[in-house]
């Protein structure tokens, strides 16, 4: 199939490779396209090396001219979140509508507001010319972008075109072959689908984050409360993990795009503004365990494995270990901080502050650092060397945001262990 895929974010180049790869023709329109798939402006395990190889097939070339990307069966407009995608939205599909020559759909996977997708049907028809509207959501978490277009746990098509929605199902077919995962749905239906995703997710976050406080309190560990209700298959175990706090710009700007919609309408979400408070509150969690430990923290340095919101990115967008190391600061204390990518996306976000030194070694860190704190679950950092770390901290203080260490056996091997939800006993 003849496909135009728009954007200049991770969605887009993700949606571009994956359906290059099941053989289609793929045009990727953007004002500003790639001299070279390896200068991403993002980090995606996998994506350069797909990108490189269907475009040395020939099946996915990169425009800027509209004209040749409006010649197509449907276009995918994928743009990543920001504050004016409703306007790049509209401003797309009136420039697309205006440039077609015959019938075409236009797909809407961007993170639009509720009624935007309608909208963009009518900007794209302005011209005359007849456009079919689908609302495809694409739930792809980053650094996992790849696995989770290829292997959808559900693919969610809104349109009132039958037409359209069969073009959509041949093009996903390689994408479900063992199981139709495809649910059909109107426009409306698809893209509240989207944000009620999205704050399902945060909900569980939130709500375990607030148990993990109360375990905190009674003495309690989480980690065992966790085994015991995730073991409930109406429950399960999938975004059961205390931590942090979500971060990214996805769950964020959905769950408040999703209370102004209520709020527009009268509907008071007690629920969701409840999940944004949580999730706010969790964001002061490591720096009181630091206090909790050592103190007062001017004059200390705290070493800070992690930047990044989510391993596998380097995406620094809400991260905890931002608002952490902006606390920190203000407190009087200095930082060292290691990231295996986001070391740059950070400095950019921080301004260069005084205070702050990125290592190029994880252990370079915890030179003369009084506390390590992990923020960020990366690979490197799930059995780092306990003996170094004890040898190089002036004081052995470990703050685990993301509950990955044995604390039992750190505490008996002379540190100071805190954990999200952990009891905290020593």
């Amino acid at each position: 199939m003849k496909v135009t895929v728009a954007g200049s974010g991770y969605e887009s180049f993700v949606i571009s490779a994956c359906l290059a790869e099941m053989g289609n023709v793929i045009t990727h329109y953007s004002q500003t396209p790639p001299n070279n798939v390896h200068d991403l402006s993002f980090h995606e395990p996998g994506l350069p090396a797909m990108l490189k190889s269907n475009v040395s097939a020939r099946r996915l070339s990169f425009s800027d001219d509209i004209s040749l990307a409006s010649d197509c069966d449907l276009c995918i407009l994928a743009l990543g979140h920001a504050d004016t995608v409703d306007e790049q939205a509209l401003a797309f599909a009136t420039e697309f509508g205006a440039a077609l020559n015959s019938e075409t759909i236009l797909v809407n996977s961007s993170p639009t507001s509720l009624g935007v997708t309608e909208k963009m049907l009518e900007a794209a028809q302005s011209s005359g010319n007849s456009v079919n509207i689908v609302c495809y959501p694409v739930f792809l978490k980053e650094g996992e972008g790849i696995e989770d277009f290829m292997r959808p746990d559900r693919i969610v098509l809104g349109t009132e075109s039958y037409e359209a929605r069969s073009v959509m199902v041949s093009l996903l077919r390689p994408f479900s072959r063992q199981k139709d995962r495809v649910t059909p749905m109107s426009v409306r239906d698809a893209e509240l689908t989207r944000l009620a995703a999205s704050a399902m997710l945060a909900t569980r976050i939130s709500l375990m984050n607030e148990i993990a406080a109360i375990a905190e309190s009674f003495g309690a560990d989480i980690e065992a409360v966790r085994s015991g209700i995730g073991a409930d298959s109406r429950i399960g175990y999938s975004y059961l993990y205390p931590g942090v706090g979500y971060g990214g710009v996805c769950l964020p700007g959905d769950i408040k795009e999703l209370v102004n919609e209520a709020t527009s309408k009268d509907i008071q979400p007690v629920l969701l503004n409840a999940v944004l408070q949580r999730n706010s509150m969790q964001q002061e969690w490591a720096a009181s365990a630091l206090r909790g430990c050592l103190g007062e923290l001017r004059g200390k340095q705290i070493a800070i494995w992690g930047l990044a919101f989510r391993p596998e990115t380097a995406d620094v967008s809400g991260s905890a270990a931002i608002v952490l190391i902006r606390q920190l600061l203000d407190a009087g204390a200095t930082v060292a901080a290691y990231d295996p990518m986001a070391i740059e996306a950070a400095n950019k976000a921080l301004g260069e502050q005084a205070g702050v030194t990125f290592c190029s070694h994880q252990y370079d860190a915890l030179t003369d650092s009084d506390a390590l704190v992990l923020m960020t679950e990366w690979k490197p950092f799930r059995q780092p060397d306990f003996n170094a770390i004890g040898k190089l901290l002036k004081q052995p203080v470990i703050i685990d945001g993301r509950n990955q260490y044995d604390s039992a056996a750190l505490r008996q091997a002379g540190f100071t262990y805190r954990g999200v939800g952990r009891g905290n006993r020593e």
